[in-house]
């Protein structure tokens, strides 16, 4: 395969300005930051990009331009998400012509509807017949699909460009360790999700790399680089209080409160969330977070 995908793939935050907004003067700015951190490749307009609350227009016009900010820096996933093939079909398409390096893509679903195999199998037909760049399929929780690992081991040995999985349903460990014994040739890798809680290890269990969120890049390279020399106890030691943080990031400030890193770090102009604003974005909940990433250490790294 010509493509290799390893390391640390960051979640891109969506910036807006207060009015709902996309600003891209912060979503420059953001890009630059992550490369300068050391990230392997950049996701958009995935779930943590609040790419659902985005319209069809938005995510076109926001994922050309990340990819021309990016230049060629690092590979950028684009996310493309819908129950209808048709439309998946069509926005993959899009995603490839404007310089996306692959796709990601959850099962298709909608409310209490979900996909049988059959579907799925079907959906992840019509996507991998009009691209010619690699598929992640995402096995994450939001879709309420349970895959077993002989259902995404059949899907890649099937389809030509599903050549990886990014899991963040059930026992990720676990199941990352049975995908890669099963698999044995169709999958090019694994990612862990799960905003990289549990990096070291997943490296441990074989994942070719975690897409966590994108406030400190630097924090996970480092990690990274370490757990590649083979230094577990270093990489360890480092991430402990940062994985505190990407803990409390996850279960507690989870719908991006956690941008409010990112305005702290000085490298977007506000913390907007899409509206409905959730009920626990307010000022209490931003102060505990940054104080948790003040004993952690964040704002020591720049």
């Amino acid at each position: 395969m010509p493509h290799s995908f390893r390391g640390i793939f960051p979640i891109l935050a969506t910036c807006f300005h207060s009015d709902g907004r996309i600003d891209y003067a912060s979503q420059e700015r953001l890009v630059d930051f992550c490369i300068a951190g050391g990230v392997h490749g950049l996701v958009a307009l995935a779930n943590a990009s609040e790419g659902h609350l985005l319209s069809d227009q938005e995510k076109e016009t926001l994922l050309g331009f990340v990819i021309e900010k990016v230049d060629g820096r690092v590979p950028v996933v684009a996310t493309v998400n819908h129950p209808s093939a048709v439309v998946a079909e069509k926005k993959a398409r899009e995603a490839q012509d404007l310089g996306a390096a692959a796709i990601m893509s959850l099962p298709p679903f909608f409310g209490r509807w979900r996909a049988g195999n059959a579907e799925i199998s079907r959906h992840f037909e019509i996507m991998d017949r009009a691209v010619d760049i690699p598929l992640i399929l995402q096995d994450h929780v939001l879709s309420d699909i349970s895959l077993s690992v002989s259902d995404l081991v059949g899907l890649a040995e099937r389809f030509e460009h599903l050549n990886y999985i990014k899991l963040e349903s059930g026992n990720i460990i676990h199941k990352a360790r049975a995908l890669l014994a099963a698999s044995q040739g169709p999958l090019a890798g694994v990612f862990g999700g799960n905003s990289g809680i549990f990096l070291p290890e997943e490296v441990e269990a074989g994942c070719c790399g975690t897409m966590p969120a994108c406030y400190m890049p630097e924090v996970f390279r480092k990690t990274w680089d370490l757990l590649e020399t083979g230094d577990m106890e270093a990489a360890h030691s480092w991430f402990l209080p940062f994985s505190r943080l990407a803990a409390y990031e996850k279960e507690v400030a989870n719908r991006c409160v956690w941008k409010a890193l990112l305005v702290e770090r000085g490298i977007i102009a506000s913390g907007a969330v899409r509206e409905p604003v959730p009920a626990f974005a307010d000022d209490w909940q931003r102060e505990q977070l940054l104080g948790v990433a003040r004993r952690a250490g964040l704002f020591e790294q720049y």
